[in-house]
């Protein structure tokens, strides 16, 4: 998170540079990225876009920082043929619109996870959230236990984070000064050096992917007047400082799923004090060997495939 929040912000707060290519369209991104069991409504006062597909226990995905929810592509191929699973773009990410309200607060966050799954007629679920998508999963299963009847947290920050520009990949540094003359707008070249730099699999990073990145984070800040809440919700700087009380506040069975391989929230720092600061009796900390930062779209099958026993045990099936 640390080199996608600093690159992405690092090219933000640079001079102004080149005019942005043209978008395309909201109708045109639609036919490119949305899919078969996509849906579009206004939830807790925003334009949504989300998923809903399979039958069964309902399991809520929710992705990482200017990804969407086709981050979740692997899982929901596996899960969906046993489980309920829900996702949605995170305002003004994906597919979806900007706070009319320019409204990212971790509450407004909370209510839409609320909002949606009343919506949908679910009363229990399981949440599961990758990245910095650990501040809201983290809150809300501490918040509403009620809800939740089981946590996974995936290579998330187990505190605040500090920018390390130093130690980003000299290709990665080369994008963003490159990216950098240009803060409105960012390069394929830009998300393509930033999933390289935190993925290990290489031919994920594929040229489909990097279009996704490029056209939908662009999307998300082609309005100037919506460009600093975007990249505020982007980045996920919500409250990184508070999730470690969260982590003690929440007492329902929790897996922590971590990846080998990842230097933005090391297992050993991160991952460990995670494990340490849940307040669940009912916890558990499990290693996803050769895998990034990244891990829904590095390694998918295998990350998946960890987190079956609990999702059998505490959602069924």
């Amino acid at each position: 998170m640390r080199w996608v929040f600093g690159a992405a912000m690092l090219a933000i707060t640079s001079m102004a540079g080149a005019q942005p290519p043209e978008t395309p369209s909201d109708a045109q991104l639609r036919e490119r990225y949305a899919l078969p069991a996509s849906h579009f409504d206004t939830i807790a006062g925003e334009p949504l876009h989300y998923v809903d597909e399979g039958r069964g226990p309902a399991i809520l995905l929710l992705h990482g920082s200017y990804a969407n929810l086709r981050q979740w592509d692997g899982w929901a191929a596996k899960l969906k043929h046993h489980y309920r699973v829900i996702r949605f773009d995170q305002s003004p990410l994906g597919l979806s619109g900007p706070n009319p309200r320019n409204d990212y607060e971790l509450s407004q966050r909370i209510a839409v996870i609320d909002a949606l799954m009343d919506k949908l007629g679910v009363r229990r679920f399981v949440i599961v959230g990758t990245s910095s998508a650990g501040v809201q999963t983290a809150a809300y299963a501490a918040a509403r236990p009620e809800r939740v009847s089981g946590v996974i947290l995936s290579n998330i920050a187990a505190g605040p984070l500090k920018i390390d520009y130093a130690a980003m990949p000299q290709a990665l540094k080369d994008a963003v000064a490159q990216d950098a003359k240009h803060p409105g707008w960012h390069e394929p070249e830009f998300w393509r050096q930033i999933m390289l730099a935190n993925m290990l699999d290489a031919k994920a990073v594929t040229p489909g992917l990097v279009d996704q990145w490029t056209d939908l984070n662009n999307r998300a800040m082609r309005d100037p007047a919506t460009t600093a809440g975007a990249m505020k919700a982007a980045t996920g700087s919500l409250a990184f400082a508070r999730t470690p009380d969260d982590l003690r506040a929440i007492t329902v069975p929790s897996l922590l799923l971590w990846s080998s391989d990842d230097h933005e929230v090391p297992l050993e720092k991160d991952g460990r004090q995670a494990l340490d600061l849940l307040g669940a009796k009912d916890k558990r900390l499990e290693v996803v060997a050769q895998c990034g930062h990244m891990m829904p779209m590095d390694c998918p099958a295998r990350s998946v495939d960890a987190a079956m026993p609990f999702l059998k045990r505490v959602a069924g099936k």
